[in-house]
């Protein structure tokens, strides 16, 4: 395979996931952006919306814009971060963090489906190589 294709073919299986995925959970009133966020940050409580950009790769003004529609569905809060009673940190509430939970299970399933299908994809190679791929990213963005 030659290099370039990798951006296609990661691209690719992104879209589709995505696409599946909302199919699968039009009738929660969610966008898939929105249920990043909020799987996201069950998995990572506490921190500020700057934070949650960085780490996700996302423009910052987008996930202000999400956060506040979070907000409005009671999904979401912010709270005054105990360590700078300047920050702001951002938390589930309780229905936004079983709305995740849900979430989590649907795309769970979705890629369970696919490696069943599949059995010549090994999750735990491909899982273990897509950490060391995000991690070699990550590492480059903070010289």
């Amino acid at each position: 395979m030659e290099l370039f294709e990798f951006s296609k073919y990661i691209s690719s299986v992104y879209r589709q996931s995505k696409n599946d995925f909302k199919q699968k959970i039009t009738e929660l009133d969610v966008r898939a952006t929105q249920s990043d966020l909020l799987m996201f940050i069950h998995d990572h409580p506490g921190l500020t919306q700057r934070q949650i950009a960085g780490d996700m790769t996302l423009d910052a003004s987008l996930v202000t814009k999400d956060i506040k529609l979070l907000i409005d569905k009671g999904w979401v809060q912010r709270k005054v971060d105990a360590n700078d009673r300047r920050a702001r940190v951002i938390t589930l509430t309780e229905t936004g963090a079983e709305l995740a939970q849900q979430l989590q299970k649907t795309m769970g399933d979705w890629w369970a489906d696919l490696f069943q299908r599949n059995p010549e994809i090994d999750s735990d190679v491909l899982g273990h190589q897509l950490v060391l791929v995000r991690k070699a990213l990550e590492e480059k963005q903070n010289e």
